[in-house]
Protein backbone atom coordinates (compact mmCIF):
# COMPACT_ATOMS: atom_id res chain seq x y z
CA UNK A 1 0.00 0.00 0.00
CA UNK A 2 1.48 3.37 -1.00
CA UNK A 3 0.88 6.34 1.73
CA UNK A 4 -1.12 8.92 0.59
CA UNK A 5 -0.64 11.30 3.01
CA UNK A 6 3.02 12.32 4.36
CA UNK A 7 3.25 13.44 7.57
CA UNK A 8 2.95 16.86 6.88
CA UNK A 9 -0.24 16.84 5.04
CA UNK A 10 -1.69 13.94 7.26
CA UNK A 11 -0.35 16.55 10.44
CA UNK A 12 -3.47 19.32 8.85
CA UNK A 13 -6.17 17.11 7.75
CA UNK A 14 -6.73 14.60 10.56
CA UNK A 15 -7.91 15.63 13.66
CA UNK A 16 -8.71 14.11 16.79
CA UNK A 17 -12.15 13.50 18.73
CA UNK A 18 -13.59 13.03 21.67
CA UNK A 19 -14.90 9.30 20.44
CA UNK A 20 -12.03 7.41 21.83
CA UNK A 21 -12.68 7.86 25.60
CA UNK A 22 -15.56 5.31 27.45
CA UNK A 23 -15.94 8.04 29.91
CA UNK A 24 -17.58 11.33 28.38
CA UNK A 25 -18.04 14.00 31.51
CA UNK A 26 -20.92 16.92 30.45
CA UNK A 27 -19.52 19.14 32.12
CA UNK A 28 -15.71 20.54 33.19
CA UNK A 29 -16.57 20.18 37.04
CA UNK A 30 -17.75 16.39 36.21
CA UNK A 31 -14.10 15.70 34.81
CA UNK A 32 -11.95 17.35 37.46
CA UNK A 33 -13.95 14.83 39.55
CA UNK A 34 -12.91 12.16 37.73
CA UNK A 35 -9.47 12.80 37.89
CA UNK A 36 -8.97 13.76 41.27
CA UNK A 37 -10.48 10.27 42.27
CA UNK A 38 -8.80 8.03 39.94
CA UNK A 39 -5.78 10.18 41.22
CA UNK A 40 -6.50 9.40 44.71
CA UNK A 41 -7.30 5.69 43.77
CA UNK A 42 -4.01 5.60 42.21
CA UNK A 43 -1.94 6.82 45.40
CA UNK A 44 -3.70 4.30 47.78
CA UNK A 45 -2.51 1.66 45.03
CA UNK A 46 0.71 2.45 45.37
CA UNK A 47 0.64 2.60 48.54
CA UNK A 48 -0.18 -1.21 48.83
CA UNK A 49 2.07 -2.15 46.11
CA UNK A 50 5.06 -0.09 48.70
CA UNK A 51 3.49 -3.18 51.12
CA UNK A 52 3.41 -5.92 48.67
CA UNK A 53 7.37 -5.55 47.31
CA UNK A 54 8.16 -5.77 50.84
CA UNK A 55 6.21 -9.33 51.15
CA UNK A 56 7.35 -10.66 47.92
CA UNK A 57 10.77 -9.81 49.18
CA UNK A 58 10.07 -11.44 52.60
CA UNK A 59 8.52 -14.64 50.63
CA UNK A 60 11.31 -14.90 48.35
CA UNK A 61 14.00 -14.80 51.91
CA UNK A 62 11.89 -17.55 53.14
CA UNK A 63 11.56 -19.64 49.68
CA UNK A 64 15.60 -19.22 49.01
CA UNK A 65 16.27 -20.65 52.69
CA UNK A 66 14.18 -23.36 51.79
CA UNK A 67 15.59 -24.50 48.74
CA UNK A 68 19.18 -24.11 50.59
CA UNK A 69 18.56 -25.94 53.14
CA UNK A 70 16.91 -28.71 50.93
CA UNK A 71 20.40 -28.68 49.11
CA UNK A 72 22.30 -29.37 52.59
CA UNK A 73 20.43 -32.30 53.03
CA UNK A 74 21.05 -34.04 49.88
CA UNK A 75 24.41 -32.88 50.04
CA UNK A 76 24.68 -34.03 53.99
CA UNK A 77 25.29 -37.79 55.23
CA UNK A 78 22.96 -39.29 57.79
CA UNK A 79 22.87 -42.32 59.60
CA UNK A 80 18.86 -42.45 59.25
CA UNK A 81 18.67 -42.70 55.49
CA UNK A 82 14.43 -43.19 56.09
CA UNK A 83 14.41 -40.35 58.22
CA UNK A 84 16.60 -37.89 56.26
CA UNK A 85 14.46 -38.88 53.65
CA UNK A 86 11.41 -38.22 55.32
CA UNK A 87 12.76 -34.79 56.30
CA UNK A 88 13.63 -33.67 52.65
CA UNK A 89 10.33 -34.67 51.71
CA UNK A 90 8.59 -32.45 54.74
CA UNK A 91 11.16 -29.50 53.66
CA UNK A 92 10.14 -29.91 50.17
CA UNK A 93 6.77 -29.68 50.30
CA UNK A 94 7.19 -26.74 52.67
CA UNK A 95 9.35 -25.10 49.90
CA UNK A 96 7.13 -25.53 46.90
CA UNK A 97 4.29 -23.84 49.50
CA UNK A 98 6.55 -20.73 49.63
CA UNK A 99 6.97 -20.25 46.29
CA UNK A 100 3.37 -20.75 45.53
CA UNK A 101 2.89 -18.03 48.45
CA UNK A 102 5.67 -16.14 46.41
CA UNK A 103 4.06 -16.38 42.98
CA UNK A 104 0.64 -15.41 44.51
CA UNK A 105 2.20 -12.33 45.68
CA UNK A 106 3.41 -11.27 42.51
CA UNK A 107 0.16 -11.64 40.53
CA UNK A 108 -1.56 -9.35 43.13
CA UNK A 109 0.82 -6.62 42.69
CA UNK A 110 1.27 -7.13 38.74
CA UNK A 111 -3.47 -6.73 39.27
CA UNK A 112 -2.61 -3.25 40.98
CA UNK A 113 -0.45 -2.33 38.18
CA UNK A 114 -2.76 -3.17 35.60
CA UNK A 115 -5.53 -0.97 37.44
CA UNK A 116 -2.74 1.67 37.67
CA UNK A 117 -2.31 1.88 34.43
CA UNK A 118 -6.13 1.20 33.45
CA UNK A 119 -6.79 4.61 35.73
CA UNK A 120 -4.14 6.41 34.21
CA UNK A 121 -5.51 6.19 30.03
CA UNK A 122 -9.01 7.15 31.81
CA UNK A 123 -7.31 10.32 33.26
CA UNK A 124 -5.76 10.93 29.69
CA UNK A 125 -8.97 10.09 27.75
CA UNK A 126 -11.20 12.81 30.00
CA UNK A 127 -8.36 15.37 29.98
CA UNK A 128 -8.72 14.63 26.05
CA UNK A 129 -12.00 14.90 26.30
CA UNK A 130 -12.06 18.24 27.88
CA UNK A 131 -9.29 20.02 26.12
CA UNK A 132 -11.43 18.93 22.48
CA UNK A 133 -14.57 21.06 23.66
CA UNK A 134 -12.56 24.04 24.43
CA UNK A 135 -10.67 24.36 20.89
CA UNK A 136 -10.99 23.00 17.75
CA UNK A 137 -8.85 20.15 17.37
CA UNK A 138 -6.24 18.42 19.57
CA UNK A 139 -2.26 18.88 18.67
CA UNK A 140 -0.82 15.38 16.81
CA UNK A 141 1.78 15.18 19.90
CA UNK A 142 -1.82 15.30 21.88
CA UNK A 143 -3.01 12.87 19.94
CA UNK A 144 0.06 10.63 20.04
CA UNK A 145 0.58 11.05 23.96
CA UNK A 146 -2.96 9.33 24.11
CA UNK A 147 -2.22 6.57 22.07
CA UNK A 148 1.31 5.84 24.03
CA UNK A 149 -1.21 5.40 27.36
CA UNK A 150 -3.55 3.23 25.81
CA UNK A 151 -0.60 0.98 24.90
CA UNK A 152 1.06 1.73 27.94
CA UNK A 153 -2.32 0.69 30.20
CA UNK A 154 -2.77 -2.61 27.74
CA UNK A 155 -2.06 -6.01 30.09
CA UNK A 156 0.55 -8.01 29.88
CA UNK A 157 0.21 -11.55 29.30
CA UNK A 158 2.56 -14.13 30.70
CA UNK A 159 0.97 -17.04 30.61
CA UNK A 160 -1.06 -19.84 32.41
CA UNK A 161 0.83 -19.68 35.53
CA UNK A 162 -1.16 -22.29 37.05
CA UNK A 163 -0.39 -24.91 34.81
CA UNK A 164 2.83 -26.63 35.53
CA UNK A 165 3.93 -27.43 31.69
CA UNK A 166 6.22 -25.75 29.92
CA UNK A 167 6.10 -22.11 28.11
CA UNK A 168 5.33 -23.87 24.45
CA UNK A 169 2.35 -25.90 25.80
CA UNK A 170 0.97 -22.98 27.38
CA UNK A 171 -2.51 -21.94 26.11
CA UNK A 172 -2.38 -18.73 24.37
CA UNK A 173 -5.95 -16.42 24.48
CA UNK A 174 -6.94 -15.06 20.97
CA UNK A 175 -5.82 -11.19 20.45
CA UNK A 176 -2.66 -12.22 22.94
CA UNK A 177 0.03 -10.26 20.75
CA UNK A 178 0.07 -11.67 17.74
CA UNK A 179 -2.41 -14.45 18.08
CA UNK A 180 -5.82 -13.44 15.97
CA UNK A 181 -8.58 -13.32 17.27
CA UNK A 182 -11.05 -16.78 16.96
CA UNK A 183 -13.02 -17.28 13.73
CA UNK A 184 -16.39 -16.63 15.58
CA UNK A 185 -15.46 -13.71 17.01
CA UNK A 186 -17.84 -10.97 17.84
CA UNK A 187 -16.52 -7.10 18.36
CA UNK A 188 -18.12 -5.49 21.39
CA UNK A 189 -19.10 -1.73 21.62
CA UNK A 190 -15.99 0.33 22.31
CA UNK A 191 -13.46 -1.95 20.85
CA UNK A 192 -11.00 -0.77 19.18
CA UNK A 193 -10.04 -1.75 16.13
CA UNK A 194 -8.25 -1.44 12.80
CA UNK A 195 -10.92 -0.74 9.85
CA UNK A 196 -9.93 -0.52 6.08
CA UNK A 197 -12.28 2.44 5.06
CA UNK A 198 -12.52 4.91 2.22
CA UNK A 199 -12.34 8.85 2.71
CA UNK A 200 -14.02 11.64 0.94
CA UNK A 201 -11.54 11.83 -1.11
CA UNK A 202 -11.27 8.42 -2.33
CA UNK A 203 -8.32 7.06 -0.60
CA UNK A 204 -8.44 3.83 1.22
CA UNK A 205 -6.98 2.94 4.48
CA UNK A 206 -7.01 1.11 7.32
CA UNK A 207 -7.67 3.57 10.17
CA UNK A 208 -7.55 3.31 13.78
CA UNK A 209 -11.23 3.79 14.88
CA UNK A 210 -14.16 2.15 18.04
CA UNK A 211 -16.86 -0.06 17.31
CA UNK A 212 -20.20 2.11 17.76
CA UNK A 213 -22.59 0.02 16.83
CA UNK A 214 -22.92 -4.11 16.53
CA UNK A 215 -25.74 -4.66 13.39
CA UNK A 216 -28.14 -7.68 14.08
CA UNK A 217 -26.39 -9.97 11.72
CA UNK A 218 -23.08 -9.56 13.69
CA UNK A 219 -21.21 -9.05 10.29
CA UNK A 220 -22.01 -5.02 9.95
CA UNK A 221 -20.50 -2.65 12.14
CA UNK A 222 -20.50 1.00 12.85
CA UNK A 223 -17.32 2.48 13.73
CA UNK A 224 -16.26 5.74 14.38
CA UNK A 225 -12.44 6.99 13.61
CA UNK A 226 -11.26 8.12 16.65
CA UNK A 227 -8.80 11.50 14.71
CA UNK A 228 -12.64 13.04 13.43
CA UNK A 229 -13.60 16.60 14.20
CA UNK A 230 -14.26 17.24 17.84
CA UNK A 231 -18.21 16.23 18.18
CA UNK A 232 -18.34 15.50 14.50
CA UNK A 233 -17.24 11.27 15.23
CA UNK A 234 -17.15 10.83 11.64
CA UNK A 235 -19.01 7.47 11.26
CA UNK A 236 -18.62 4.25 8.47
CA UNK A 237 -20.52 1.43 8.12
CA UNK A 238 -18.25 -1.79 7.10
CA UNK A 239 -18.57 -5.32 6.46
CA UNK A 240 -16.55 -7.68 9.23
CA UNK A 241 -14.62 -8.58 6.83
CA UNK A 242 -13.06 -4.86 7.00
CA UNK A 243 -12.66 -5.34 10.66
CA UNK A 244 -9.41 -6.59 12.56
CA UNK A 245 -9.47 -6.48 16.06
CA UNK A 246 -7.00 -5.22 18.25
CA UNK A 247 -4.60 -7.02 20.48
CA UNK A 248 -5.89 -6.93 24.01
CA UNK A 249 -2.91 -8.19 26.12
CA UNK A 250 0.52 -7.85 25.29
CA UNK A 251 2.64 -11.05 24.96
CA UNK A 252 5.33 -11.76 27.75
CA UNK A 253 8.42 -11.83 25.10
CA UNK A 254 9.91 -14.07 28.11
CA UNK A 255 7.30 -16.27 28.49
CA UNK A 256 5.35 -16.76 25.57
CA UNK A 257 7.41 -15.56 22.62
CA UNK A 258 5.32 -17.77 20.17
CA UNK A 259 2.48 -14.95 20.51
CA UNK A 260 4.94 -12.40 18.76
CA UNK A 261 5.69 -11.93 14.97
CA UNK A 262 8.93 -12.93 14.06
CA UNK A 263 11.45 -10.76 12.39
CA UNK A 264 10.79 -10.47 8.59
CA UNK A 265 7.25 -10.47 9.44
CA UNK A 266 5.08 -8.57 6.70
CA UNK A 267 2.38 -6.78 8.98
CA UNK A 268 -0.14 -3.34 9.42
CA UNK A 269 1.33 -1.13 11.90
CA UNK A 270 0.17 2.53 12.86
CA UNK A 271 2.71 4.75 11.63
CA UNK A 272 3.98 7.36 14.19
CA UNK A 273 2.05 10.60 14.51
CA UNK A 274 -0.66 8.92 12.47
CA UNK A 275 -3.78 7.21 13.42
CA UNK A 276 -3.34 4.74 10.21
CA UNK A 277 -2.31 1.57 10.12
CA UNK A 278 0.26 0.77 6.62
CA UNK A 279 2.30 -2.34 5.54
CA UNK A 280 5.16 -2.70 7.15
CA UNK A 281 8.50 -5.52 7.90
CA UNK A 282 8.99 -6.55 11.15
CA UNK A 283 12.87 -5.78 11.73
CA UNK A 284 13.47 -6.61 15.65
CA UNK A 285 10.69 -7.81 18.13
CA UNK A 286 10.11 -6.63 21.81
CA UNK A 287 12.63 -8.08 24.03
CA UNK A 288 10.99 -7.71 27.29
CA UNK A 289 7.13 -6.92 28.17
CA UNK A 290 7.58 -2.67 27.93
CA UNK A 291 9.60 -2.69 24.64
CA UNK A 292 8.11 -2.27 20.85
CA UNK A 293 8.16 -3.81 17.86
CA UNK A 294 10.76 -2.12 15.50
CA UNK A 295 8.81 -1.63 11.92
CA UNK A 296 10.31 -0.73 8.01
CA UNK A 297 7.16 1.27 6.56
CA UNK A 298 6.81 0.94 2.81
CA UNK A 299 7.26 4.89 2.38
CA UNK A 300 7.40 6.40 -1.47
CA UNK A 301 8.36 9.73 0.50
CA UNK A 302 11.83 8.34 1.11
CA UNK A 303 14.05 7.68 -1.90
CA UNK A 304 14.19 4.24 -1.29
CA UNK A 305 10.33 3.62 -0.94
CA UNK A 306 11.14 2.37 2.91
CA UNK A 307 11.29 4.48 5.81
CA UNK A 308 13.51 3.98 9.22
CA UNK A 309 12.76 1.76 11.84
CA UNK A 310 10.02 3.49 14.18
CA UNK A 311 8.76 1.62 17.49
CA UNK A 312 5.77 0.81 17.34
CA UNK A 313 3.69 -0.79 20.37
CA UNK A 314 2.48 -4.50 20.16
CA UNK A 315 -1.04 -2.85 20.33
CA UNK A 316 -1.10 -1.39 17.04
CA UNK A 317 0.91 -4.54 15.12
CA UNK A 318 -1.59 -6.65 13.68
CA UNK A 319 -1.48 -9.07 10.89
CA UNK A 320 -1.31 -8.03 7.37
CA UNK A 321 -4.38 -8.30 5.18
CA UNK A 322 -5.12 -7.53 1.50
CA UNK A 323 -8.75 -7.10 1.32
CA UNK A 324 -8.63 -6.01 -1.89
CA UNK A 325 -7.99 -9.30 -3.23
Amino acid sequence: MTRTNTNSEYSSTRRSSSSLSTIIPSTSNESKDVITQNELTIQKLLLELQDDLKQTKDHYNISRDAWLSIQQQITSTSPNENTNLQSSKTNLTQALTNVQNEMNIYRTALEKIAQVRQLQIEIANVSKNHNDTNRSHTTRRGLADLLSHMAYALKIWYGNEHNSSSKNNTPLPPLCGAIPAASNHVCHINDRIAGFVESDDGDENWILAEVANIHATKTKYDIVDIDAEPGKGRYYNISKRHIIPLPQWRACPLTCPQALFPPRTIVLALYPQTSCFYKGVVESTPRVGKDCYSIIFEDSSYNSGYSPEFDVPQMFVIAYKDVKK
